[in-house]
């Protein structure tokens, strides 16, 4: 029966792209950008390495699937630099070439909606839908690149990953975002809008993702800090511990601290707060970090908010000892704090990628939290 499901399933999909194709014409080419009157290109240079592009498109046309894949299109052309096709190969994701991209074999299978006015796409992956760390360091930084050549006042429209969350919402309000003027790739999948306006990404310096996520650029947390870090009128906790219980991978038993109430339990005793991001607003959780000395916590995105701490935060990463990046490590160290990682064993198969769980010696950290 099963089988069944699937096999037709799979034929109603081949029919349903057949059509799209058929509507909206197939997509068999890479657009010129020097010769193509509809297409502007402005280069951005924040500093002696890293230099960007914002696209203006007239009439420009997007498609994604939400995850790995989008299209910028022309014309039923794509537009190398401003589309990505991520993939995963041997647990490192890349952005392939652009031919890779999923609307040359399926098309653009949704219905495409038209958008009147200015839109700039922020869409950057299946990263930024929820994860607070790419939606930080990957989504919201191309607000400021995009702003180096039409005024965000300007632009009518911001395609989201998503906006449903919390963090999201909050920190789009800070930014004077309203929701009139906010779109999520969750309804609009397909869209052609007068003017598409696209930016490079923000992180990515090559096609190695996995690599160039371990160093945010300088420029992006200056701007964060500026952004963000407007009131300073509210102290919070001098020592905290990141309480991770209520995290996707937490949930799902992906990566935990196996003794964590005993951990909870000595680190209340030596005065540090147990702080559950979730629990605060987008606005407390840059003041908590700035006004923290001391910082613990397992490997997260949670992390992403040392970007708002004083100089010479103690920094306290809780890491299993194989298979997890330093992007924390060199966030921390890009930003003037203190970083320190306590590595402790995989409890369990080894893991493939920075999932896992593990066991925090209380001795071990006794020896370095004061």
């Amino acid at each position: 029966m099963e089988i069944n499901k699937k096999f037709f399933q799979n034929i109603f999909k081949t029919f349903s792209y057949s059509l799209f194709k058929i509507f909206y014409k197939k997509i068999n080419k890479v657009a010129d950008l020097k010769n193509n009157p509809e297409i502007k290109i402005n280069n951005i240079k924040k500093n002696e390495d890293l230099k960007y592009q914002v696209f203006s498109i007239n009439n420009g046309r997007l498609y994604t699937d939400r995850i790995n894949d989008t299209a910028v299109i022309l014309n039923n052309e794509i537009i190398d630099k401003a589309s990505f096709q991520f993939r995963v190969i041997n647990s490192r994701v890349y952005n392939v070439d652009i031919k890779k991209n999923i609307v040359f074999s399926k098309g653009t299978p949704r219905i495409q909606k038209k958008i009147n006015g200015n839109v700039l796409s922020l869409l950057t992956g299946g990263g930024g839908n929820n994860n607070y760390w790419h939606w930080l360091f990957d989504v919201l930084p191309r607000i400021a690149l995009c702003d180096e050549v039409i005024n965000n006042t300007k632009i009518n429209f911001f395609l989201l990953p998503s906006n449903k969350k919390r963090f999201q919402k909050e920190s789009l309000d800070v930014l004077k975002i309203n929701d009139c003027k906010q779109i999520s790739s969750e309804s609009y999948r397909h869209v052609i809008c007068d003017k598409l306006f696209v930016t490079s990404h923000p992180v990515l310096r090559s096609s190695d993702a996995s690599k160039d996520i371990q160093n945010i650029p300088k420029w992006i947390s200056n701007w964060l800090k500026k952004t963000f870090l407007t009131e300073q009128n509210k102290n919070f906790f001098k020592k905290i511990y990141i309480d991770r219980s209520d995290s996707t991978s937490n949930v799902k038993h992906l990566r935990t601290i196996k003794n964590e109430e005993e951990v909870k339990n000595y680190l209340s005793s030596m005065g540090f707060e147990i702080v559950r991001l979730s629990d605060y607003s987008f606005k407390d959780q840059v003041l908590i970090f700035n006004s923290a000395e001391t910082i613990i916590g397992l490997h997260g995105a949670g992390f992403a908010n040392i970007v708002f701490s004083k100089p010479n935060t103690k920094i306290v990463e809780l890491k299993i000892k194989s298979h997890v990046g330093q992007e924390i490590e060199n966030l921390a160290k890009s930003n003037n704090l203190s970083y320190k990682a306590l590595k402790f064993d995989l409890i369990g198969e080894e893991s493939p990628n920075q999932f896992g769980h593990i066991n925090v010696s209380l001795n071990e950290l006794k020896g370095n939290i004061n």
